[in-house]
């Protein structure tokens, strides 16, 4: 057995908080463009406290769940991947509320989007039972 077959429930539990996490991210990007629209400065960068944590969290389980993928490339290759989300939302810390529109909607943003469209093609089939 391979893949998410193998996974006992627990695992299957993580998987499925997994992609509950990124269904989370996504419905705060657009609460986070609201509030950068309205000018509701504190309330944004709330939001994006949130969604920095929930980047850590799926750093972590992308090393935890690694360990159950190894004979799948393909998904591994996606936990490789995330690295870049990462990366572009380190960006986001030191900069000012000025930029901050443009740099999560040009980069940031868009580099989860297509990320979490990949990820959930290799685990949807897997947690919709």
């Amino acid at each position: 057995m391979n893949g998410l077959n193998a996974l006992n429930e627990e695992k299957m539990l993580l998987v499925r908080q997994y992609i509950g996490l990124l269904d989370t991210i996504e419905e705060a990007f657009g609460h986070i463009f609201r509030c950068l629209e309205k000018l509701r400065l504190e309330d944004a960068d709330h939001l994006w406290d949130d969604i920095s944590l929930a980047f850590g969290q799926i750093h972590l389980s992308n090393q935890v769940l690694a360990e159950h993928f190894a004979e799948r490339p393909e998904v591994l290759t996606q936990f490789t991947s995330f690295e870049i989300v990462w990366k572009k939302a380190q960006l986001l810390h030191h900069s000012d509320y000025s930029i901050w529109e443009e740099v999560i909607g040009e980069s940031i943003y868009p580099a989860f989007s297509e990320w979490s469209r990949e990820i959930n093609k290799h685990f949807r089939p897997y947690y919709i039972n």
